[in-house]
């Protein structure tokens, strides 16, 4: 016997029901989905304001609809 105390198998085993023998692929998009970068860039006035008055009229966070345009667009 070794002296490991997780025995033999340095990964250890499932069987204490410690780990979860299923994990929904939806929490894994959601976080990596809340994962944020900071992007600071130049844009014409009026984008800016247009992307405020969407914003406004939405009730979605400038960034959010940012991020949209950017993921539809690329």
């Amino acid at each position: 016997m070794s002296d490991d105390p997780m025995g033999d198998d340095p990964m250890g085993t499932a069987s204490g029901g410690d780990a979860p023998t299923h994990q929904d692929a939806s929490d894994l998009k959601r976080d990596v989905e809340q994962e944020e970068s900071q992007l600071s860039v130049y844009i014409p006035e009026s984008i800016h304001k247009k992307l405020r008055v969407r914003s406004a009229e939405t009730g979605r966070p400038m960034k959010e609809l940012t991020a949209e345009a950017l993921d539809e667009y690329l």
